[in-house]
């Protein structure tokens, strides 16, 4: 039952074979080279939307940037559904669609729930694909924290759900990041609180490395501090000075580097009060980076930053090369060819700068406000305004000159349309995204020339010292008496692979009954509720841990007697100090007190896929105590498969929902709950042939338990996965004990 629902666990790790892309790929949002470059010749510079050199288009759009590979275009997106309709808001979800490349015929589509996220319709599909040249297969990190690896033909390969799993924080604003595909790893990170060490505020943004192919976890990596947003910078990988680094921007207003196999911090550059949201590029051993927000040293909004990527440490004071303050270009990415730094303002003006020392060369008017990323081909630029404007550009050092100009209408509503994506180029066609629509352009007439991509610099000669060590699976949950087969993974002092080597693992605390036998171990069969720990490996001076979440046959009973100080339950994730043990009505129960932050939480109780524990279902039961505290009541609940059981104590209501910011599916009813009293919550789902009954009851703790549900909600599009759990509204301090998870029969 490994969380990462493993098709192959017991694969033999692909050791960093170099995944080459083709020039005439373009499987990550910006390119082959991360840096929005293309080695494309004899591409058109004129088109019209209904008439010249238009390919192929689709009614179907999104806000993410589309990927190329082997043929097929691949694009993260919303359904068309309308949430403001009250019969068609049911069928609102997310989705990935797969074309023909060169037809634009839709080769498959796969739709799938929104839950557990403030993140409102408008936002959904944020994240751009990645996709593996060497595999063919793809990636999409949804706004609900699912992260999943499809083969070319749509197949769900492997899975997780980040937000169960590993505590990611789900922000109202919509920034979800991108994967990044490097060698045998997919990296994605997100804000986390997770359980254990990874629990304590303040949440971190954290990278979150998998074995491309199987879905297990390799290592993770928080380089920054405390963050001021959610931000979505994706990486880039590059050689400096003969390392292999991993650079992004960070939500704590930081750019970072960090070793791309092992996630060691290398440096760090503090620039901004906010957090970073361009993604970086790199030339030779200076890093470009830009911001929109307040300046950490000076009173100016925004910076054009150059870096100097060979440096290490803390490098805020020492790594400037040059910089520009009061540019502000907080959202579309930088780009750099032929010593010209390209910057997309958000005011919608782009400005060219010598690259090596910051002096403005020209500036150019897109419209009013920029957000997509420029990309470079065949001597033009491909630029997106949001306010429906596509350039095609020619620059050079002494101008700017526009090839063409296309303003798209909306296609389904009033006025312009919007685009936030970025163009993608890929065997002599060009893609843009909108929100209305995909266009494919390009002239079928001439035959392309996709070039070749240059390879990175060279790295350091491997040596053959053990610097690091990594202890494989990093993280995993398993069931009772589940055997872990590890691997241990030697690395020298610049983060290259030198070997597997051959060890004994060492349980810790919370796993003292778990048996050993080399690099296996088997979980605790003794367990009367979940437990969590660590397993510990040493090679000489170098050691490695990992994490072990360990979960015996429902039901689970948590009854809060004992529980002292801060202390939760150990396998619960983003538990910590949301809710503390308390002394209330006689009895030791957890409280939620309102405090900094968003007042919603969601704790989760067990793993995403309880399949395994209970595979006809499973119901969560809890009793709730309401305090009034200036006039307010908070609202608690129970979650059974994604969807929320809510007793609303403002509003004296009991709701069943899943999405809030739409209730695409949602239910209320009349229920008034009194400050002072204990009320017991009781939901399950039940699920036929892909639609869910959602059931939940409440009444008064000494009384008994009624026959009926007091109230059921429909959902044709079930989920049909998801992690028990404990939902919070902390308007006032609330109460929780007595929570148990048990087995439908």
């Amino acid at each position: 039952m490994r969380r990462m629902n493993m098709v192959l666990v017991g694969s033999v790790m692909l050791f960093f074979t170099a995944t080459l892309a083709t020039a005439a790929d373009w499987a990550h949002w910006r390119g082959p080279e991360h840096n929005g470059i293309s080695r494309e010749t004899n591409l058109v510079d004129t088109w019209s939307l209904d008439g010249k050199n238009v390919i192929w288009k689709s009614d179907i759009g999104g806000r993410s940037a589309p990927i190329i590979l082997n043929g097929r275009v691949f694009l993260n997106c919303r359904t068309h559904h309308d949430v403001n309709d009250p019969k068609d808001k049911i069928n609102a979800r997310e989705q990935v669609v797969c074309w023909d490349a060169k037809t634009g015929e839709e080769l498959w589509k796969d739709e799938f729930n929104v839950f557990q996220t403030d993140i409102p319709s408008p936002r959904v599909g944020w994240a751009s694909m990645a996709g593996d040249p060497e595999t063919g297969n793809v990636f999409v990190h949804s706004v609900s924290g699912l992260f999943r690896c499809y083969s070319p033909k749509g197949k769900v390969l492997w899975e997780t759900s980040l937000a169960e799993d590993f505590g990611k924080i789900s922000g109202y604003g919509g920034r979800t990041q991108t994967p990044i595909v490097d060698e045998n790893r997919v990296i994605v990170s997100f804000l986390q609180l997770n359980w254990g060490k990874t629990a304590v505020p303040p949440p971190r943004q954290t990278y979150y490395a998998f074995d491309k192919k199987t879905g297990k976890l390799l290592w993770t990596a928080a380089p920054g501090g405390k963050p001021f947003d959610t931000n979505f910078s994706v990486p880039i990988v590059t050689v400096i000075d003969g390392v292999r680094m991993m650079i992004a921007g960070n939500s704590d207003g930081g750019c970072y580097a960090m070793n791309a196999r092992t996630g060691e911090k290398l440096w760090g550059f503090n620039m901004s009060k906010r957090g970073l949201n361009c993604s970086p590029v790199a030339d030779g051993k200076l890093v470009y980076i830009t911001h929109g927000e307040d300046n950490i040293d000076t009173v100016d909004f925004g910076r054009v930053q150059c870096i100097d990527g060979s440096k290490r440490g803390d490098i805020t004071k020492t790594g400037s090369v040059w910089r520009v303050d009061g540019i502000k270009a907080g959202y579309s990415s930088v780009l750099v060819k032929d010593g010209i730094l390209y910057v997309v303002a958000d005011t919608g003006r782009m400005y060219a700068y010598d690259s090596k020392t910051g002096k403005e060369l020209w500036t150019h008017n897109l419209g009013t406000v920029g957000k997509g990323s420029p990309i470079w081909a065949d001597g033009k630029l491909y630029v997106m305004e949001v306010n429906g404007n596509i350039h095609i550009l020619k620059p050079s050092r002494e101008k700017c000159e526009e090839l063409s100009h296309i303003q798209l209408q909306a296609r389904v509503d009033k006025g312009l349309d919007e685009i936030y994506a970025s163009p993608a180029i890929a065997d002599g066609r060009i893609y843009f995204v909108t929100r209305d629509r995909t266009i494919c352009i390009g002239d079928t007439a001439k035959k392309p020339d996709s070039g070749s991509v240059p390879a990175l610099q060279a790295e350091k000669p491997k040596q053959e010292k053990i610097a690091s060590i990594q202890l494989v699976p990093f993280e995993v949950a398993v069931t009772q008496g589940e055997k872990i087969d590890y691997e241990v993974l030697a690395y020298d002092a610049n983060g290259q692979f030198i070997k597997k080597v051959d060890a004994k693992i060492t349980p810790g605390k919370g796993l003292e009954s778990a048996k050993v036998a080399g690099l296996s171990l088997t979980a605790p069969t003794d367990l009367k509720s979940p437990a969590a720990g660590t397993v510990s490996v040493k090679v000489g001076d170098a050691t490695a841990v990992s994490r072990v979440r360990v979960f015996p046959p429902l039901p689970w009973k948590y009854d809060i007697e004992g529980f002292k100080g801060k202390q939760v339950p150990p396998t619960w994730v983003n538990a910590f100090l949301k809710l503390q043990p308390n002394e209330v009505d006689g009895t030791t129960a957890l409280k939620a007190s309102p405090g900094k932050g968003r007042p919603s939480a969601t704790i989760w109780l067990g793993p995403s896929d309880m399949s395994q524990l209970a595979p006809k279902g499973y119901t969560v039961q809890a009793d709730v105590f309401l305090k009034e505290q200036k006039r307010k009541l908070a609202s608690m609940g129970v979650t059974v498969n994604r969807y929320n059981l809510i007793l609303k104590g403002n509003s004296s209501k009991l709701a069943i929902q899943s999405w809030a910011p739409h209730k695409r599916m949602t239910k209320e009813v009349r229920f008034r709950s009194d400050p002072d009293v204990w009320y017991t919550l009781k939901l399950k789902v039940d699920i036929k042939d892909g639609h869910a009954t959602v059931k939940g009851k409440v009444w008064p703790r000494k009384k008994t338990e009624p026959k009926e549900w007091t109230i059921e909600a429909s959902d044709p599009h079930a989920n049909m996965k998801g992690s028990p759990g404990l939902y919070l509204y902390r308007l006032a301090d609330s109460y929780i004990d007595n929570i148990i998870v048990s087995e439908d029969k």
